[in-house]
């Protein structure tokens, strides 16, 4: 969810702890919905300090988010719009950054921290240390 926006995404685990899904990725009533509350600028020092938390946390994943079905989606909060989920990546594009999602188990208090590129040199070289044949489109 971003704004008032929802983007249905199916999301495929490339690399990484498959255990964040179930430990770290719903939200604060327990549902699969993410809200992206931040932007992180696509800015050369930051997608750095990305990879250095990715090459030192003690848990990562990498996901592939491809564009799930709208029909499946029900949300009860008639302010939130489905939409495709090429208008994220529109948008996110047009920002040149990331969209950042805070993520929160409160039984356990792990925390962790999502982003969601769009397709962009940094997610596509994400991408291709376990896609090897993955190509720019």
């Amino acid at each position: 969810i971003l704004k008032n926006s929802l983007f249905p995404t199916k999301f495929h685990l490339t690399d990484g702890d498959s255990e964040i899904i179930d430990s770290l990725m719903k939200d604060e009533d327990g549902k699969n919905q993410l809200r992206i509350t931040q932007r992180l600028r696509l800015d050369q020092p930051k997608l750095d300090d990305v990879q250095k938390r990715i090459a030192t946390s003690s848990s990562h994943a990498i996901f592939l988010g491809v564009a799930g079905s709208t029909t499946a989606v029900t949300n009860e909060d008639t302010s939130i719009q489905t939409r495709p989920m090429r208008n994220l990546v529109s948008y996110l594009k047009q920002k040149e950054a990331a969209g950042v999602i805070s993520l929160l188990n409160k039984e356990t208090e792990a925390t962790g921290v999502l982003y969601s590129f769009p397709p962009c040199e940094f997610s596509t070289e994400l991408l291709k240390r376990t896609c090897h044949n993955l190509t720019e489109e």
